[in-house]
């Protein structure tokens, strides 16, 4: 009995192992996703050890797996604890105060997108409410899909081409109201013109009666992974806002970058 419960502590220390030596290993100017003989020879564990507490972690959430390449990374569910327990520096943190700034410019709701890419979805993870009793609330810390809405193709129009073309194919673009669009090509030249403007507007296209407008936020690694959205309720909106709003959000979305130490590309 002793020796059983000795296995089961031993393995539970070899999953933290693990997970803290991938943690730390983690640098995106050199790769963060390892295969499991070669982490299994880091940690001086045995191939069949290594793929056993990669399956268990991976059960979790705490890493996934590229289903490309066969490597292993962090997995989402470990960065959703870890957004509950982040530092000061953390992406919410950093961006909680300057939408508290944006929302009381504009007096409507702000939410803060974030991006992965494995899952090729999206969710929100932080809301600053406006005071006025009409407003839209979206769940926070939830999936779901980056092709509708503001606050999804504000991410979308600046992933790779090939990556939004995997969405495009893996979702078909189901739409989530009448207003979603569901044209590949229409929905290409509406990235197009985000990226030349440098944010996106939709109406209707998540949610019936929500207008959405977005910025994207820029990561160090060259990537944009998260976004700043401001919802407005249609029968508060009008579209000669437009122009105002968007240079708030992009401001806004800046200065979230600024503090990442991030300066956003300049567009052509």
């Amino acid at each position: 009995m002793r020796q059983r419960r000795s296995r089961r502590r031993d393995a539970l220390g070899k999953a933290l192992q693990l997970l803290r030596w991938i943690v730390d290993a983690s640098d995106d100017a050199t790769g963060n996703e390892w295969g499991v003989r070669e982490l299994g020879q880091r940690l001086h564990l045995s191939p069949a050890t290594t793929h056993r507490v990669l399956t268990a972690l991976a059960k979790h959430g705490l890493v996934q797996r590229n289903p490309n390449s066969g490597q292993y990374q962090i997995g989402m569910e470990f960065y959703r604890l870890a957004f509950r327990v982040q530092s000061l520096f953390g992406i919410r943190n950093v961006s909680i105060p300057i939408m508290q700034d944006l929302v009381a410019q504009c007096n409507e709701t702000a939410f803060l997108g974030h991006y992965d890419s494995f899952r090729m979805e999206m969710m929100f993870i932080a809301a600053v409410n406006s005071s006025h009793p009409l407003r839209y609330v979206v769940p926070i810390n939830e999936w779901v899909p980056v092709y509708a809405g503001a606050g999804g193709l504000a991410i979308m129009a600046f992933l790779p081409k090939v990556e939004r073309q995997t969405i495009i194919e893996r979702t078909g673009l189901a739409p989530l109201t009448g207003r979603t669009i569901t044209d590949p090509a229409a929905l290409e030249d509406e990235l197009a013109r985000i990226r030349a403007r440098g944010y996106a507007f939709s109406r209707g296209e998540r949610n019936i009666g929500a207008v959405g407008i977005a910025a994207p936020i820029w990561y160090p690694n060259g990537r944009v992974t998260s976004d700043l959205v401001l919802s407005i309720p249609e029968p508060r909106f009008d579209m000669s806002m437009v122009p105002a709003l968007a240079r708030a959000v992009i401001k806004h979305a800046q200065r979230i970058m600024k503090k990442l130490g991030v300066q956003a590309p300049t567009r052509s």
